[in-house]
Order: structure tokens, then C-alpha cells, then sequence
């Protein structure tokens, strides 16, 4: 089964969107301002580090993000991986 789009959170919206998904409404800004924390942001790491997040598991996003900001090739290639392995 084919992912949507949104599930990459390659936008603002899409990650708000995921966030709420996953976590719930109420975690949304929580989750924004761990992401607000990467040193070095691009679409596509937020993206990346939303997608790897487990449903229910918010502690995800925190540890991706230190992940991000030592390595960001590393969790780009980690959402690669899960996106290739569906």
C-alpha cells in the first residue's frame, strides 16, 4: 500500500498534520519546539525525523533530533530505509 504524501511531513502542514496522527493534538507543539532544536533544518530532515517517529512513541522525535544535529545524513538515511522497506 502506497504511503500519502503527507506522511513525509515534507511541509509545515503535513508535519502538523502527522504530529496530530501519531501523538495527538495536544502534542503538536511540544513536538514543534523539539523540532525547532535542530541546528540545521531542511524540510526534509524535519520530515525525516517525523516520519521515523513510532505512533504513540513522542520520545522518538527528541532522540531523532540529537541523532539530527550530530548526523543529519544518518537520519535521512534511516527515512530512507523505512520508506524503501514500507
Amino acid at each position: 500500500m502506497p504511503r500519502k504524501k503527507q506522511e513525509y511531513g515534507l511541509s509545515h502542514a503535513d508535519r502538523v498534520a502527522e504530529i496530530e496522527r501519531k501523538f495527538g493534538r495536544n502534542q503538536v507543539e511540544p513536538v514543534l519546539e523539539q523540532l525547532s532544536r535542530v541546528s540545521q533544518p531542511t524540510e526534509k530532515l524535519l520530515g525525516a525525523i517525523v516520519f521515523l517517529a513510532r505512533v504513540g512513541h513522542v520520545q522518538d522525535i527528541a532522540l531523532t533530533v540529537a541523532a539530527a544535529n550530530k548526523n543529519p545524513s544518518e537520519v535521512l538515511n534511516a527515512a530512507t530505509v523505512k520508506e524503501e522497506r514500507g
